[in-house]
């Protein structure tokens, strides 16, 4: 008696980042798991590059205030300062471009089809 409620149970999991994709076996196959992996993979790469920009932009900020009137401190966080403008730039850039094409030219770039043989 307890056993069908079980497996009722476990059927009933849903999983809302995956949007439910990978918990039914019978309608993902490989392929498209691949492709919500890839999907998935260049939006957490696009989102770790901002915050790691992000935080090198404060930790620039940081190490200015701090410097205390050292030119060598200063040079280095001016330095640091720059890489992180142009980190963020090439970022958002990138992102920007990707959203162009895919408007442009109906393509969706970010969510990649992947062929049957």
């Amino acid at each position: 008696m307890i056993m069908p409620v079980l497996s009722l149970l476990a059927q009933s999991l849903y999983n809302p980042p995956l949007n439910g994709k990978l918990g039914n076996s019978t309608t993902l196959n490989s392929r498209a798991a691949l492709s919500l992996m890839l999907r998935n993979l260049i939006n957490v790469a696009f989102g770790f590059a901002g915050v790691y920009f992000f935080i090198m932009l404060l930790r620039g900020g940081y190490e200015y205030i701090n410097a205390g009137g050292d030119k060598e401190a200063v040079q280095k966080a001016q330095k640091r300062l720059t890489n992180a403008f142009i980190g963020i730039i090439i970022v958002f850039s990138a992102f920007a471009f990707l959203y162009v094409v895919e408007v442009l030219f109906g393509v969706d770039i970010r969510k990649f089809n992947i062929p049957a043989p």
